[in-house]
Protein backbone atom coordinates (compact mmCIF):
# COMPACT_ATOMS: atom_id res chain seq x y z
CA UNK A 1 0.00 0.00 0.00
CA UNK A 2 1.49 3.33 -1.07
CA UNK A 3 1.76 6.32 1.26
CA UNK A 4 1.40 9.96 0.20
CA UNK A 5 2.57 13.19 1.69
CA UNK A 6 1.53 16.81 1.02
CA UNK A 7 4.00 18.90 -1.02
CA UNK A 8 3.72 22.50 0.14
CA UNK A 9 5.56 23.91 -2.89
CA UNK A 10 3.38 22.17 -5.47
CA UNK A 11 0.28 22.26 -3.27
CA UNK A 12 -0.44 18.66 -4.12
CA UNK A 13 -0.05 15.10 -2.73
CA UNK A 14 2.88 13.09 -3.97
CA UNK A 15 3.71 9.44 -3.41
CA UNK A 16 6.17 8.88 -0.48
CA UNK A 17 8.88 6.71 -1.82
CA UNK A 18 11.38 5.51 0.80
CA UNK A 19 14.88 4.66 -0.06
CA UNK A 20 17.06 1.97 1.48
CA UNK A 21 17.95 4.23 4.42
CA UNK A 22 14.30 4.88 5.15
CA UNK A 23 13.45 1.21 5.05
CA UNK A 24 16.38 0.41 7.35
CA UNK A 25 15.26 3.11 9.77
CA UNK A 26 11.72 1.73 9.83
CA UNK A 27 12.96 -1.83 10.37
CA UNK A 28 15.22 -0.69 13.23
CA UNK A 29 12.29 1.15 14.86
CA UNK A 30 10.12 -1.99 14.78
CA UNK A 31 12.97 -4.16 16.07
CA UNK A 32 13.73 -1.77 18.94
CA UNK A 33 10.06 -1.64 19.92
CA UNK A 34 9.83 -5.44 19.89
CA UNK A 35 12.89 -5.77 22.16
CA UNK A 36 11.47 -3.24 24.65
CA UNK A 37 8.14 -5.04 24.65
CA UNK A 38 9.89 -8.40 25.28
CA UNK A 39 11.84 -6.92 28.17
CA UNK A 40 8.64 -5.51 29.66
CA UNK A 41 6.93 -8.92 29.37
CA UNK A 42 9.89 -10.62 31.10
CA UNK A 43 9.91 -8.15 33.98
CA UNK A 44 6.17 -8.55 34.56
CA UNK A 45 6.46 -12.36 34.39
CA UNK A 46 9.42 -12.42 36.79
CA UNK A 47 7.60 -10.24 39.31
CA UNK A 48 4.36 -12.19 39.25
CA UNK A 49 5.59 -15.75 38.79
CA UNK A 50 8.48 -17.76 40.36
CA UNK A 51 10.32 -20.40 38.42
CA UNK A 52 10.69 -23.89 39.82
CA UNK A 53 14.32 -23.21 40.72
CA UNK A 54 13.42 -19.99 42.54
CA UNK A 55 10.69 -21.77 44.50
CA UNK A 56 13.15 -24.48 45.55
CA UNK A 57 15.67 -21.86 46.63
CA UNK A 58 12.97 -20.03 48.62
CA UNK A 59 11.96 -23.24 50.40
CA UNK A 60 15.60 -24.03 51.19
CA UNK A 61 16.10 -20.52 52.52
CA UNK A 62 13.03 -20.85 54.79
CA UNK A 63 14.32 -24.19 56.11
CA UNK A 64 17.75 -22.71 56.79
CA UNK A 65 16.23 -19.76 58.66
CA UNK A 66 14.09 -22.10 60.77
CA UNK A 67 17.11 -24.32 61.54
CA UNK A 68 19.16 -21.28 62.44
CA UNK A 69 16.50 -20.10 64.90
CA UNK A 70 16.26 -23.55 66.51
CA UNK A 71 20.04 -23.79 66.79
CA UNK A 72 20.24 -20.32 68.36
CA UNK A 73 17.59 -21.17 70.97
CA UNK A 74 19.29 -24.46 71.78
CA UNK A 75 22.65 -22.70 72.06
CA UNK A 76 21.25 -20.14 74.50
CA UNK A 77 19.78 -22.93 76.63
CA UNK A 78 23.08 -24.86 76.64
CA UNK A 79 25.04 -21.71 77.53
CA UNK A 80 22.74 -21.20 80.52
CA UNK A 81 23.18 -24.83 81.61
CA UNK A 82 26.97 -24.58 81.30
CA UNK A 83 27.09 -21.36 83.34
CA UNK A 84 24.96 -22.93 86.08
CA UNK A 85 27.16 -26.02 86.11
CA UNK A 86 30.31 -23.92 86.33
CA UNK A 87 28.93 -22.04 89.34
CA UNK A 88 27.97 -25.31 91.06
CA UNK A 89 31.30 -26.88 90.14
CA UNK A 90 33.27 -24.01 91.63
CA UNK A 91 31.17 -24.03 94.82
CA UNK A 92 31.86 -27.72 95.36
CA UNK A 93 35.60 -27.39 94.74
CA UNK A 94 35.95 -24.30 96.93
CA UNK A 95 33.96 -25.68 99.85
CA UNK A 96 35.23 -29.25 99.78
CA UNK A 97 38.71 -29.12 98.28
CA UNK A 98 39.52 -25.47 99.18
CA UNK A 99 40.77 -24.74 95.67
CA UNK A 100 39.53 -23.48 92.34
CA UNK A 101 38.34 -26.13 89.90
CA UNK A 102 40.80 -27.07 87.15
CA UNK A 103 40.51 -25.08 83.95
CA UNK A 104 38.76 -26.84 81.12
CA UNK A 105 41.00 -27.14 78.08
CA UNK A 106 39.33 -25.59 75.07
CA UNK A 107 40.70 -25.27 71.57
CA UNK A 108 37.49 -23.82 70.21
CA UNK A 109 37.95 -20.26 69.05
CA UNK A 110 35.13 -19.29 66.68
CA UNK A 111 35.61 -16.33 64.35
CA UNK A 112 31.97 -16.15 63.36
CA UNK A 113 31.36 -12.82 65.11
CA UNK A 114 33.67 -10.96 62.73
CA UNK A 115 31.98 -12.56 59.70
CA UNK A 116 28.28 -12.02 60.43
CA UNK A 117 27.82 -9.36 57.76
CA UNK A 118 29.63 -11.26 55.01
CA UNK A 119 28.82 -14.93 55.70
CA UNK A 120 26.11 -16.73 53.79
CA UNK A 121 23.10 -18.29 55.50
CA UNK A 122 24.42 -21.82 55.10
CA UNK A 123 27.77 -20.76 56.59
CA UNK A 124 26.08 -19.22 59.63
CA UNK A 125 23.90 -22.31 60.11
CA UNK A 126 26.90 -24.64 59.89
CA UNK A 127 28.96 -22.55 62.29
CA UNK A 128 26.06 -22.30 64.74
CA UNK A 129 25.55 -26.05 64.51
CA UNK A 130 29.25 -26.59 65.29
CA UNK A 131 29.02 -24.30 68.30
CA UNK A 132 25.94 -26.14 69.57
CA UNK A 133 27.78 -29.44 69.29
CA UNK A 134 30.73 -27.99 71.20
CA UNK A 135 28.39 -26.58 73.86
CA UNK A 136 26.85 -30.05 74.25
CA UNK A 137 30.36 -31.44 74.68
CA UNK A 138 31.11 -28.88 77.40
CA UNK A 139 27.84 -29.65 79.16
CA UNK A 140 28.60 -33.37 79.12
CA UNK A 141 32.09 -32.71 80.50
CA UNK A 142 30.66 -30.62 83.34
CA UNK A 143 28.11 -33.32 84.16
CA UNK A 144 30.92 -35.88 84.25
CA UNK A 145 32.96 -33.69 86.60
CA UNK A 146 30.09 -33.19 89.03
CA UNK A 147 29.15 -36.86 88.83
CA UNK A 148 32.73 -37.85 89.66
CA UNK A 149 32.67 -35.51 92.67
CA UNK A 150 29.47 -37.03 94.01
CA UNK A 151 30.82 -40.52 93.41
CA UNK A 152 33.91 -39.53 95.36
CA UNK A 153 31.78 -38.20 98.20
CA UNK A 154 29.77 -41.41 98.38
CA UNK A 155 32.92 -43.46 98.90
CA UNK A 156 34.39 -41.18 101.58
CA UNK A 157 32.83 -41.42 105.01
CA UNK A 158 35.02 -38.57 106.25
CA UNK A 159 33.08 -35.92 104.30
CA UNK A 160 30.11 -36.38 106.62
CA UNK A 161 31.82 -33.85 108.85
CA UNK A 162 31.03 -31.03 106.37
CA UNK A 163 28.24 -28.75 107.68
CA UNK A 164 26.63 -28.52 104.26
CA UNK A 165 22.92 -28.35 105.10
CA UNK A 166 20.50 -25.84 106.60
CA UNK A 167 20.27 -25.61 110.41
CA UNK A 168 16.53 -25.00 110.01
CA UNK A 169 14.17 -27.25 108.09
CA UNK A 170 12.58 -25.76 104.94
CA UNK A 171 14.63 -22.58 105.28
CA UNK A 172 13.85 -20.02 102.58
CA UNK A 173 16.00 -17.19 101.23
CA UNK A 174 13.53 -14.65 102.66
CA UNK A 175 14.55 -15.74 106.19
CA UNK A 176 18.10 -14.51 105.65
CA UNK A 177 19.32 -11.85 108.06
CA UNK A 178 22.69 -10.23 108.60
CA UNK A 179 25.71 -12.25 107.55
CA UNK A 180 29.39 -12.26 108.48
CA UNK A 181 31.08 -8.85 108.75
CA UNK A 182 30.80 -5.51 110.53
CA UNK A 183 27.15 -4.90 111.44
CA UNK A 184 25.17 -2.41 113.53
CA UNK A 185 24.34 -3.80 116.99
CA UNK A 186 20.54 -3.64 117.50
CA UNK A 187 20.81 -2.25 121.04
CA UNK A 188 24.12 -0.36 121.24
CA UNK A 189 23.86 1.06 117.69
CA UNK A 190 27.60 0.65 117.18
CA UNK A 191 29.46 -1.38 114.60
CA UNK A 192 30.48 -4.80 115.89
CA UNK A 193 31.93 -7.88 114.23
CA UNK A 194 29.19 -10.35 113.37
CA UNK A 195 30.72 -13.83 113.02
CA UNK A 196 27.72 -15.76 111.81
CA UNK A 197 24.42 -15.45 110.01
CA UNK A 198 21.03 -14.56 111.49
CA UNK A 199 18.21 -16.81 110.29
CA UNK A 200 14.75 -15.45 111.07
CA UNK A 201 12.26 -17.98 112.36
CA UNK A 202 9.41 -18.35 114.81
CA UNK A 203 9.89 -19.50 118.38
CA UNK A 204 9.73 -23.27 118.62
CA UNK A 205 11.11 -24.01 115.14
CA UNK A 206 13.35 -27.08 115.25
CA UNK A 207 17.10 -26.46 115.01
CA UNK A 208 19.03 -29.19 113.19
CA UNK A 209 22.65 -30.33 113.35
CA UNK A 210 24.19 -29.54 109.98
CA UNK A 211 26.63 -32.50 110.08
CA UNK A 212 27.43 -35.42 112.35
CA UNK A 213 29.66 -34.64 115.31
CA UNK A 214 30.01 -34.38 119.06
CA UNK A 215 28.42 -31.74 121.28
CA UNK A 216 31.29 -29.94 123.07
CA UNK A 217 29.32 -27.30 124.98
CA UNK A 218 25.77 -26.57 126.06
CA UNK A 219 25.27 -23.16 127.68
CA UNK A 220 22.11 -21.91 129.39
CA UNK A 221 22.01 -18.16 129.89
CA UNK A 222 19.76 -15.14 129.68
CA UNK A 223 22.66 -12.84 128.83
CA UNK A 224 24.70 -12.20 125.71
CA UNK A 225 23.97 -15.00 123.21
CA UNK A 226 21.49 -16.75 125.48
CA UNK A 227 21.16 -20.53 125.22
CA UNK A 228 23.96 -21.90 123.05
CA UNK A 229 25.22 -25.18 121.59
CA UNK A 230 28.60 -25.87 120.01
CA UNK A 231 29.31 -29.04 118.01
CA UNK A 232 32.70 -30.39 116.96
CA UNK A 233 32.52 -32.18 113.60
CA UNK A 234 36.19 -33.11 113.35
CA UNK A 235 38.72 -32.14 110.70
CA UNK A 236 38.78 -28.60 112.16
CA UNK A 237 35.05 -27.90 111.69
CA UNK A 238 32.78 -26.58 114.44
CA UNK A 239 29.24 -25.20 114.32
CA UNK A 240 27.66 -22.84 116.82
CA UNK A 241 23.96 -22.21 117.51
CA UNK A 242 22.77 -19.31 119.72
CA UNK A 243 19.64 -17.59 121.11
CA UNK A 244 18.01 -20.99 121.47
CA UNK A 245 14.90 -21.91 123.39
CA UNK A 246 14.63 -25.55 124.44
CA UNK A 247 17.81 -27.62 124.04
CA UNK A 248 17.72 -31.40 123.65
CA UNK A 249 21.41 -32.41 123.76
CA UNK A 250 24.13 -32.64 126.42
CA UNK A 251 27.91 -32.33 126.48
CA UNK A 252 29.66 -35.27 124.85
CA UNK A 253 26.58 -36.46 122.98
CA UNK A 254 27.00 -37.77 119.46
CA UNK A 255 24.65 -36.22 116.90
CA UNK A 256 23.94 -37.09 113.30
CA UNK A 257 23.27 -34.77 110.40
CA UNK A 258 19.70 -33.49 110.47
CA UNK A 259 19.02 -34.51 114.08
CA UNK A 260 17.01 -32.04 116.18
CA UNK A 261 19.25 -30.43 118.82
CA UNK A 262 17.09 -27.50 119.99
CA UNK A 263 14.29 -25.08 119.18
CA UNK A 264 14.50 -21.47 118.05
CA UNK A 265 14.10 -19.01 120.93
CA UNK A 266 14.70 -15.39 121.83
CA UNK A 267 17.08 -15.89 124.74
CA UNK A 268 19.89 -13.53 125.63
CA UNK A 269 20.46 -10.15 124.03
CA UNK A 270 18.27 -10.80 121.00
CA UNK A 271 16.22 -8.22 119.11
CA UNK A 272 13.73 -10.79 117.74
CA UNK A 273 13.31 -14.57 117.57
CA UNK A 274 15.98 -16.00 115.31
CA UNK A 275 18.83 -18.48 115.12
CA UNK A 276 22.40 -17.16 115.17
CA UNK A 277 24.48 -19.75 113.31
CA UNK A 278 28.24 -19.88 112.88
CA UNK A 279 30.78 -22.18 111.21
CA UNK A 280 34.48 -22.17 112.04
CA UNK A 281 37.33 -24.01 110.33
CA UNK A 282 40.49 -24.42 112.39
CA UNK A 283 39.20 -21.73 114.81
CA UNK A 284 38.67 -19.26 111.95
CA UNK A 285 35.18 -17.98 111.16
CA UNK A 286 33.89 -18.80 107.68
CA UNK A 287 30.73 -17.64 105.92
CA UNK A 288 27.93 -20.21 106.49
CA UNK A 289 26.24 -19.27 103.20
CA UNK A 290 29.16 -20.83 101.32
CA UNK A 291 28.40 -24.16 103.00
CA UNK A 292 24.77 -24.35 101.94
CA UNK A 293 25.71 -25.76 98.51
CA UNK A 294 23.77 -28.97 99.20
CA UNK A 295 20.56 -26.97 99.70
CA UNK A 296 20.78 -24.01 97.30
CA UNK A 297 20.79 -23.69 93.53
CA UNK A 298 23.05 -20.94 92.07
CA UNK A 299 20.26 -18.36 91.91
CA UNK A 300 19.09 -18.78 95.52
CA UNK A 301 22.71 -18.91 96.64
CA UNK A 302 23.32 -15.56 94.96
CA UNK A 303 20.19 -14.04 96.50
CA UNK A 304 21.01 -15.27 100.01
CA UNK A 305 24.60 -14.04 99.72
CA UNK A 306 23.46 -10.58 98.56
CA UNK A 307 20.92 -10.27 101.39
CA UNK A 308 23.42 -11.38 104.03
CA UNK A 309 26.11 -9.01 102.79
CA UNK A 310 23.87 -5.97 102.42
CA UNK A 311 21.92 -6.35 105.65
CA UNK A 312 23.74 -3.95 107.95
CA UNK A 313 21.59 -4.53 111.06
CA UNK A 314 22.17 -7.70 113.09
CA UNK A 315 19.60 -9.15 115.49
CA UNK A 316 22.07 -9.80 118.36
Amino acid sequence: MSKYKFNKEQLSFTEDKKGFAGMLKTAFRYLFGSVLLAILYYIVFALLFNTGREERMQRENDLLNAEYQRSTEKLELLDKVINDLKVKDREIYMNIFKSDPPDMISEYNPSIYSQLDTSSDITLVNQTSDKVKFAEYLANEQFKRIESIYNFLETKDSVTYLPSSFPLENLSVSQTGAGVGMKIHPFYKTKVEHKGIDLLSGIGTEVLATAEGTVVSVTRSERDRGNQIRIDHGNGYETYYAHLGEMFVRNGQKVSKGSVIARVGNSGLSFAPHLHYEISLNKTTVDPVNYFFAELDPYNYRDMLVIALNNGQSLD
